[in-house]
């Protein structure tokens, strides 16, 4: 007993420091998310990286936007894009398998195992870390390993003993997306092709370049469903593959650079980003990458699973947007080939969502990165000659979702002194796309002209308050920026713009409520009826668009009856059951009582008691939330990641703060998650966030300061973190009322 007491004290101290020795990147799990209906991919990317290689276990079906799911037991083989925690799915594009023994050509039947290359696997063989993903494919003893660069994927196939150690090359295979024509062509060590698709990202060609670290003993092609003895193909389903002889343990080592512009773009991107690195030095590569984003913020304090959950959220959030560019600064948009001059492009915008949080949050961590952001948006004005997206994928715009959201993400940029955006072209590209009328893919008409005209969208549209809500807030920003370019008329007609939620409030009902174009309000809807209430409101989400009102909270306060009344109705809305009929929209999940987490909208919502007499109850919905709806598992959280919102919304709230309103230089503030937090600013400072008396009970906060000084309401100024220094908490057990 002594014995094992002794050792047990021995063992104590190198424990703890094993446990305090781990980085940030060691936290990361990218398997989280990759269960439930969230929607995040494992496989190897870089930050902002154009390319996401990763494994595909189905390419149909709501749960496999991303192209895995963690409930399969078999995977198809690795393509090199892929969207992270999406609510629809395209890409998926060149996938790539290594198979042994007899050459089948497509991935068969996954009810049916050995029917085609897909292979089975176990997730005990899985290894998924930042730029790195690894698996044992059972049905051929080869072990896959993935890593990239920006613009290249770079896979290492380990074979047993075989004459017949295959690669193929598959171009035909898309997620969701809809394959037109694909092309290849077989070199002695090179294969070369590309696929033209449509689907979310519209019609675009993916032009692909791979080398293999080994000429091919034997190669050939697959098309119009059979093989052929040749070494070029084009047609519906041209697809490639090689062949080697290989000893037990040898390792083919393959690199495939993806343009979206041209064959000779890739070959480009494979030569600047590739030449003279074999797969260790570009893993090591794309770790550092990693390990510099992660150590942007340091935390002490917490539970591991909160910082695994952290982190993760962190390396989610830098999954896009992604960078859209050939190493020339040629990129596609709108159907046109353009030259980027002064700025990265990037794509992937997802921000009706990413503009609450993630793109605030990149305001403090990226603001180089912020500056690409904006100017990209502002380009497809600019340089295309055509309108800003809804929601942009490989330069398309599906115009997915509802409002003009991108006036949120260049306006809050500038609102926050960050230098480098043309104001005069970001206010001529965010006018424009507040009067350009488009059909959402998602929610019908978007009724600008009907909001321009009436003060409000009318109910015969889809989804008519909640756009007017959104267009109300978009214009705030517009409004916002003519004052500051001193644009008076411009000012006047969009602070008129941005009141429209005025139009829209119903005394009767004390929310905003449909109406007919006519002025008479909507006949009553049941309220426990989604049917009634999905025409109205996205998701059918009444509760969260009945706080909608970013810009102008303190009105928002006044029409509910004051703040006694605005605390009761936070307290019905966080308290009072969901009790509905019908069939419930996908996206709307994650409740407490009728408060609907799992759907963007209303993710400032518990910060907004901040703005009655009982601040601590929002401590308590910040910390109730943290601990019921995020997850160290693979499910992670309620619904869809939705390309960083759900973790932006994360960390924020662990840090202690949150953009109440993006466009506004200042955050709302909450209660910290861990001791101690180091944000480390690209202009060399750093920002503190420490909670004295910290310890896992004590949610609230007694006081706060900032560099010593009492901060006596719950606003933070953007400018006081960018300038560095110790933000402050003093935590309680107990409400300080």
């Amino acid at each position: 007993m002594r014995r094992s007491t002794l050792l047990l004290l021995l063992l104590a101290p190198l424990s703890i420091w094993a446990q305090s020795s781990k980085k940030p990147y060691d936290y990361v799990n990218p398997m989280l998310g990759t269960s439930g209906h969230v929607h995040t991919y494992p496989g190897a990317t870089v930050p902002f990286g154009a390319i996401q290689l990763s494994p595909d276990t189905d390419i149909k079906g709501w749960d496999w936007c991303s192209g895995y799911h963690y409930s399969d037991s078999s995977l198809m083989g690795f393509s090199h894009t892929h969207l992270s925690g999406t609510g629809w799915a395209d890409l998926g594009d060149i996938l790539l398998m290594a198979t042994t023994g007899e050459l089948r050509m497509g991935p068969g039947d996954k009810a049916k195992p050995g029917t085609g290359y897909r292979s089975r696997f176990s997730h005990a063989d899985e290894v998924a870390k930042p730029g790195y993903y690894r698996v044992y494919l059972k049905d051929y003893g080869v072990k896959a390993e993935l890593t990239a660069t920006e613009r290249v994927g770079v896979h290492r196939y380990t074979f047993p003993k075989s004459n017949e150690a295959n690669i193929i090359i598959d171009p035909v295979s898309k997620i969701f997306g809809k394959t037109i024509e694909t092309s290849v062509s077989i070199g002695t060590n090179e294969v070369t092709g590309y696929c033209y698709s449509d689907g979310w990202g519209g019609r675009r060609y993916a032009y692909f370049v791979a080398t293999f670290s080994k000429p091919f003993a034997s190669a050939g092609v697959y098309l119009d469903a059979a093989m052929h003895d040749q070494r070029q193909a084009k047609g519906h389903d041209a697809k490639a593959w090689v062949r080697f002889a290989t000893k037990q343990g040898e390792a083919i080592e393959v690199k495939v650079a993806l343009s979206a512009v041209s064959l000779d773009g890739a070959r480009k991107n494979l030569k600047a980003e590739s030449t003279g690195k074999n797969f260790d030095r570009v893993r090591a590569e794309a770790k550092a990458k990693w390990e510099k984003k992660l150590n942007k913020i340091v935390v002490e304090g917490g539970t591991e699973d909160e910082k695994t959950i952290f982190y993760t959220g962190l390396y989610h959030c830098y999954l896009a947007p992604t960078l859209y560019m050939d190493v020339d600064g040629k990129y596609v948009a709108v159907g046109k080939t353009l030259q980027a001059k002064g700025f990265k492009n990037y794509s992937t915008w997802s921000y009706w969502d990413t503009h609450r949080a993630t793109h605030p949050l990149f305001t403090i961590l990226e603001q180089k990165a912020t500056v690409d952001f904006a100017n990209s948006l502002i380009s497809r004005y600019t340089d295309a000659k055509d309108h800003m997206p809804i929601w942009e994928l490989c330069g398309f715009d599906n115009t997915c979702m509802i409002g003009y959201h991108s006036a949120s993400v260049i306006y809050d940029a500038i609102a926050k002194g960050i230098k480098g955006i043309n104001l005069n072209n970001a206010f001529a590209a965010m006018k424009d796309a507040s009067v350009t009328e488009k059909i959402s893919s998602s929610d019908g008409s978007g009724g600008i002209h009907e909001y321009a005209k009436l003060g409000y969208v009318p109910c015969n549209i889809d989804k008519s308050v909640s756009k007017t809500l959104e267009y109300a807030y978009d214009d705030w920003c517009i409004a916002e920026l003519a004052k500051k370019l001193g644009k008076k008329d411009d000012e006047a007609i969009y602070r008129k713009r941005a009141a429209s939620f005025e139009n829209l409030f119903n005394p009767a009902k004390k929310a905003f409520y449909p109406k007919y174009a006519d002025g008479r309000w909507h006949e009553d809807l049941v309220m426990n009826s989604w049917d009634a209430l999905q025409p109205h409101y996205i998701s059918g989400n009444f509760w969260d668009y009945e706080y909608y009102l970013p810009h102008a909270i303190d009105r928002l306060v006044d029409l509910k009856g004051g703040k006694k009344e605005f605390e009761n109705s936070l307290d019905t809305l966080f308290n009072t059951e969901l009790k509905m009929v019908g069939e419930q929209h996908v996206d709307i999940s994650g409740f407490f009582g009728k408060y609907a987490h799992g759907d963007e909208p209303g993710h400032n919502i518990p910060y907004l008691y901040n703005y009655t007499d009982s601040p601590y109850k929002t401590q308590e919905m910040i910390s109730k939330i943290r601990k019921e709806f995020y997850f160290n598992d693979v499910v992670a959280m309620p619904n869809n990641e939705d390309c960083g919102q759900m973790s932006a919304w994360y960390i924020l709230s662990s840090l202690g703060f949150y953009p109440m309103c993006p466009g506004k230089p200042e955050y709302t503030i909450g209660t910290p998650l861990f001791r101690k937090a180091t944000i480390k600013l690209e202009n060399g400072k750093s920002f503190v966030v420490e909670a004295r008396n910290y310890a896992p009970g004590n949610i609230y906060v007694a006081g706060k300061s900032l560099n010593g000084k009492t901060i006596k309401g719950w606003t933070l100024q953007h400018a006081d973190i960018m300038r560095g220094g110790v933000l402050r908490f003093d935590m309680s057990a107990k409400p300080v009322r």
